[in-house]
């Protein structure tokens, strides 16, 4: 096997490792890892990637060639004016909003430089610009939602139970009092 056919072959390995990631994932957030400095250390990028981990996703620096190919395959090709430059792609597997609350999250604490910068996310087969990505991450996850759901069917109930429980206590002093 020849250099370029050993390329090829590790190219099309790389494209099919992205493409199976983005048909696993609920959400893809595009990543700047570089910034205008140095970007992130390697040390950086690990603790990033454990993060997403406990989140159900994870971390992947690949070639732009490769997104934008997986990209296109899936009818996304507006997301092309955010491939440019050292970029890095987090997949959530899982709930939609963890993984960009995760990098928003990471890259404040990233000081001066705040890396990863999000730039844009893909979301059910749609470009997610930055704002939309942002107010995305300020929403509860989905135990979080689930959670205010039950508070909110459980309140009519509690509320039914504190009537009753007063009316119950009223007529026994009442009771007691004749």
């Amino acid at each position: 096997m020849n250099t370029a056919e050993h390329n090829r072959g590790r190219r099309e390995a790389s494209l099919a490792a992205v493409r199976e990631r983005l048909d696993k994932a609920q959400i893809m957030v595009i990543t700047d890892y570089r910034g205008e400095g140095k970007g992130l250390t390697v040390k950086a990028v690990s603790e990033l990637r454990g993060k997403l981990r406990e989140q159900n996703s994870e971390y992947l620096v690949a070639k732009n060639t490769l997104i934008r190919k997986a990209l296109h395959e899936k009818g996304v090709e507006d997301a092309d004016k955010y491939l440019e430059g050292p970029t890095g792609v987090a997949f959530g597997y899982g709930d939609p909003v963890s993984a960009p609350k995760v990098v928003l999250e990471f890259a404040k604490t990233q000081k001066p430089d705040n890396l990863p910068i999000a730039k844009a996310a893909v979301m059910d087969g749609r470009l997610v610009e930055l704002e939309e990505l942002k107010y995305l991450a300020t929403l509860p996850n989905l135990d979080g939602l689930r959670q205010q759901l039950l508070g909110l069917m459980n309140a009519p109930a509690q509320q039914l139970v504190t009537v009753l429980d007063a009316w119950n206590k009223k007529r026994e002093e009442e009771g007691q009092e004749a």
